[in-house]
């Protein structure tokens, strides 16, 4: 999305997860509209990289460095934030595991990370939005929300949590000035899927499955620009989501996602 030759007030933009994939692209993209970003994760050598391909850009970065599937994490980034105009929820992991498989603090970590945390951060940013009469926030959730996933009912579970959030917080701070969507994207090449050991999707999921992070990044702005408080990134996904759940999707779903 080219911003070549237009001015937009500058703003301070603070974005979870944004050493790599969405979050980002989430930087690029407001950093590129002259906003100061607020970059948050736990790679600082990862952040610092961003930031100074940002910084290059002509724009403030700071980093937070923190673990935000904590809620000490949490509260530190609130308490250092500063006065934030735009929030990107964009930090998580994806999941995939056997029933009664994965340690209970893992589980813990999982759903503070993309459920309660968000919504305690929101709880946190928010409040100061709705004084100054504007700001935004945005909700990195997943079509998992819409859908069952085999081996992955923890991780589908948080993200229906955080869509559903996204949703009923949308109607009480809409009202005063504050725009909210939850992007709901299926998969995007990123290295989440690396870090979890399934890679072997990138081989098994045929490519037109597959988004980009600026792919995401494009439909949130028009979701924002619309008023709409739920989008499904890529046209693919809106065709097929009304069949996700039934019986010979998820037989597909089975076979793709098999490990091998």
């Amino acid at each position: 999305m080219s911003t070549s030759g237009t001015t937009h007030p500058r703003q301070r933009v603070l974005i979870t997860g944004a050493s790599s994939g969405i979050g980002e692209a989430f930087a690029r993209h407001y950093a590129a509209r002259n906003h100061d970003i607020v970059l948050v994760g736990r790679d600082i050598a990862a952040l610092e990289r961003v930031s100074r391909e940002i910084t290059n850009m002509g724009v403030r970065a700071e980093i937070i460095v923190a673990d935000l599937s904590t809620p000490a994490g949490v509260e530190q980034v609130g308490a250092s934030a500063g006065v934030i105009d735009r929030v990107v929820a964009n930090a998580g992991i994806t999941h995939a595991a056997s029933i009664g498989t994965t340690d209970r603090d893992e589980l813990d970590r999982l759903a503070y990370l993309m459920s309660t945390g968000v919504a305690r951060l929101c709880e946190i940013l928010v409040p100061g939005m709705m004084t100054r009469g504007h700001g935004s926030v945005v909700i990195v959730s997943s079509i998992a929300s819409f859908t069952p996933m085999r081996k992955a009912a923890p991780y589908a579970a948080s993200k229906s949590y955080a869509t559903a959030y996204a949703r009923s917080l949308a109607l009480e701070v809409q009202p005063k000035g504050i725009k909210v969507v939850a992007v709901c994207p299926g998969y995007v090449h990123t290295n989440l899927h690396e870090r979890a050991g399934l890679d072997h999707l990138n081989r098994s999921v045929p490519s037109w499955m597959w988004l980009e992070p600026i792919d995401v990044v494009i439909a949130t702005e028009r979701a924002l620009k619309r008023g709409r408080v739920v989008v499904v990134p890529g046209l693919v996904y809106r065709l097929v989501l009304p069949f996700l759940s039934s019986r010979i999707a998820q037989g597909i779903w089975k076979r793709l996602t098999r490990r091998r």
